[in-house]
């Protein structure tokens, strides 16, 4: 082969179609890889949430995923944030109860960012029967480590807090 045939190769419609079918490969399977990871951490925390609900809350002996379809209709529960009301407060830890009547442990470090409706605040702020928001990142626990948390200044109603759980 020589030169001038290697170089119109390369500049042929044939090689152009060749580079633009590689790479939409390659984004359709890095699209697919990036959703089987989210998938995957997903289902982990909801899958640890419920073998420590019983070492979390007292709960069944045998975990929470006896009953796992009673949740509205939603096959997994959110890891990253809530909404809902402190029951109790354990040092840096909360036990929170969202709207689906579910409990579960926050764990607030330092670096979390708390704020209420009029500014800043802090852990010491938080009291029992607080409706909160919180975002943040679960651990390999089932509990979700805060990032943000928001007080609320009125109880978020269902229909308010549905598309956010989905």
């Amino acid at each position: 082969m020589d030169t001038d045939n290697v170089l119109k190769f390369f500049r042929s419609r044939t090689f152009v179609i060749i580079i633009i079918a590689l790479f939409s490969f390659a984004l359709l399977v890095g699209a697919f890889t990036i959703g089987a990871f989210v998938g995957y951490k997903k289902a982990t925390f909801s899958y640890r949430w419920g073998e420590n609900y019983h070492l979390n809350f007292g709960g069944p002996a045998g975990g929470f995923f006896q009953n796992f379809r009673d949740l509205g209709g939603r096959d997994f529960i959110g890891g990253h944030g809530m909404f809902g009301r402190i029951i109790k407060i354990d040092g840096s830890a909360l036990v929170v109860k969202g709207s689906d009547n579910v409990e579960r442990i926050i764990l607030v470090k330092e670096d979390a960012s708390i704020t209420h409706p009029g500014g800043a605040a802090k852990l010491s702020d938080l009291k029992v029967n607080n409706d909160i928001v919180v975002i943040g990142e679960p651990n390999d626990q089932g509990q979700i480590e805060a990032k943000f948390i928001r007080v609320m200044p009125f109880t978020p109603t269902p229909s308010m807090l549905m598309p956010m759980m989905r």
